[in-house]
């Protein structure tokens, strides 16, 4: 950011509309990328272990092609536990991103619990993590509804 002078190295816009999406490019991107290997790796193994199932076998065995095999059988099926580490990561990225908001001067939730502790203020530390823990369980409870709708197995439990 500093060399190229592509993209804001700090800061927000102060004018908003299309000039604050520049500003949110080097964070977003920071943490991302910092997940990006565990989903990968999560991804990787839910797919290769739903690959050798029995059913994935029988559609093959069916004639489906692979792409078909893949969109229709393997993929909702693996994509079950993936949600559940991404709705894991919702309260980390709410709450934990105090090194990135610090690093790209950008006002949020991990540099204000980080203000308050520093500051000995008990009650908006306590509200922040509050708000954090209510984050993580609401992003469970969508990760849930969404593994009823992609796994048939768990629409009758």
């Amino acid at each position: 950011a500093v060399t190229l002078g592509w993209l804001p190295a700090a800061g927000s816009s102060e004018t908003g509309g299309a000039d604050a999406l520049g500003f949110l490019v080097l964070p977003v991107a920071t943490l991302a990328i910092a997940n990006l290997a565990a989903y990968a790796r999560h991804s990787a193994a839910a797919v290769g272990a739903t690959l050798g199932e029995p059913w994935v076998t029988a559609a093959r065995a069916r004639g489906n092609g692979e792409a078909r095999v893949l969109l229709r059988h393997a993929f909702p099926n693996a994509a079950v536990p993936v949600l559940q580490v991404a709705a894991l990561d919702a309260g980390a990225l709410v709450g934990g991103a105090l090194i990135t908001e610090t690093l790209f001067a950008r006002p949020g939730m991990g540099k204000l619990i980080y203000d308050a502790v520093m500051g000995n203020d008990t009650n908006l530390a306590l509200i922040a993590l509050l708000l954090v823990a209510l984050v993580t369980m609401l992003a469970t409870l969508a990760a849930d509804l969404a593994q009823r709708a992609l796994d048939p197995r768990l629409r009758d439990a």
